[in-house]
């Protein structure tokens, strides 16, 4: 299929919003959805507990059935689409989801901690591994989803994002920031990885030779394809200012491994310049493109899909009562009491008046990062509240 391919068409595979190849028979395909507890859009799904509240849960084995739940209700939607032939829009993809986020939580002021599994590499790497293998699946020649465990590397913090550059020892990144994206990729078989907007030393991640190849392809084995975070190529200009052109950042990202770009600005008319200048290689193109071929490949999207069992989930599993019940049990789990002096809790119905439910949010249910519309109505702690303690007590 690549030696079919020209190569204005082999570069137009090598972004998140692909137009498809009419001649060909290849399908337009936008890459890339949020997936970290439940499936995001296009539509209603099952809303589970945020990541670190799966984390508190310490609890692998029901994590890997959340994550199978997730991969399920994108399977059905997908289905009910058509096999995506009705995906309306950019990042509303049901077989790419950017999840899960295996940054280290070092500090708690971070303010994407809770989409995190903590601060510790071993659990954050235990639990990464079940959710990356409920997303893909367990069938010897098909991928379920592909799972994108996200962002490589170092990346805790928000602000100067863009362009901020820890400098940090190979001791240090190989023992605290690197382990869990270490066991997604070996243990889980991640079939793909985003990278981080920052630098480590000195170098950004978009285009970091030393990570994208010597850690993720030779010492790690890994063999799927690697996304750039959205937008970040066009930074290493704007903010980063490691290169002067888009050109430039086409030739250095696609030459450290980078495979796809989050957006349509780099790898685009730029990264077909630098090919028309002698800046980039067709062999450098046809490996990026192959990647991403293949993981399309391992979707099904090239064959009969009668012959791939995820094409037979129903729709009817979206929200079903069995997930339910685990989002209700995860949230079970997730529950961490920290203090409980003079054994205060449980509540003694019998002893109590009136109940004081304080706080902005009280009626209100967040969800928190890249959550999904819930299939069911979700009940706020001021009505969980008054459901339980009925009429007796005020509240």
């Amino acid at each position: 299929l690549l030696s079919k391919l020209t190569i204005e068409e082999k570069i137009s595979l090598l972004r998140a919003t692909s137009p498809g190849i009419p001649r060909l028979q290849i399908d337009k395909y936008y890459h890339g959805n949020e997936a970290l507890h439940g499936v995001v859009r296009p539509g209603n799904f099952t809303v589970f507990p945020q990541a670190i509240g799966l984390a508190a849960m310490w609890n692998p084995q029901l994590l890997n059935e959340i994550s199978t739940a997730i991969s399920d209700e994108a399977r059905a939607r997908w289905n009910e689409l058509e096999q995506g032939k009705k995906q309306l829009g950019q990042f509303s993809d049901l077989l790419t989801f950017w999840s899960p986020t295996v940054n280290m939580a070092r500090d708690p002021r971070w303010g994407r901690t809770p989409e995190t599994y903590g601060e510790d590499p071993f659990l954050s790497g235990k639990l990464g591994v079940s959710f990356v293998k409920g997303l893909q699946g367990d069938d010897p020649r098909y991928l379920k989803i592909v799972s994108t465990p996200k962002h490589f590397a170092a990346n805790n913090e928000e602000h100067n994002r863009f362009e901020c550059n820890p400098i940090i020892s190979e001791k240090d990144l190989r023992e605290y920031y690197l382990p869990a994206f270490e066991k997604c990729i070996i243990e889980g078989k991640a079939a793909s990885i985003m990278t981080a907007y920052n630098a480590i030393n000195d170098v950004p991640c978009t285009l970091n030779n030393w990570l994208l190849k010597k850690v993720l392809r030779h010492d790690w084995g890994f063999d799927g394809y690697v996304v750039s975070d959205c937008g970040a190529p066009d930074f290493l200009v704007t903010h980063h200012k490691y290169v002067k052109t888009l050109e430039a950042a086409a030739t250095l990202s696609i030459q450290a491994g980078l495979d796809l770009e989050c957006g349509d600005n780099v790898y685009m008319e730029p990264l077909l310049n630098a090919y028309k200048q002698y800046m980039v290689t067709e062999a450098e193109i046809d490996s990026a493109a192959y990647h991403i071929l293949r993981a399309r490949m391992r979707l099904g999207l090239f064959d009969d899909p009668n012959l791939n069992p995820y094409n037979k989930i129903s729709p009817s599993v979206v929200g079903c009562e069995k997930h339910s019940q685990l989002a209700l049990e995860a949230a079970r789990q997730s529950i961490v009491l920290l203090k409980n002096e003079k054994k205060f809790l449980p509540l003694d119905l019998k002893k109590i008046k009136s109940i004081a439910v304080v706080g902005i949010n009280a009626g209100n249910c967040e969800f928190g990062d890249y959550s999904g519309t819930p299939v069911n109505q979700p009940v706020s702690i001021l009505e969980g509240i008054k459901k339980r303690v009925g009429d007796q007590i005020e509240v």
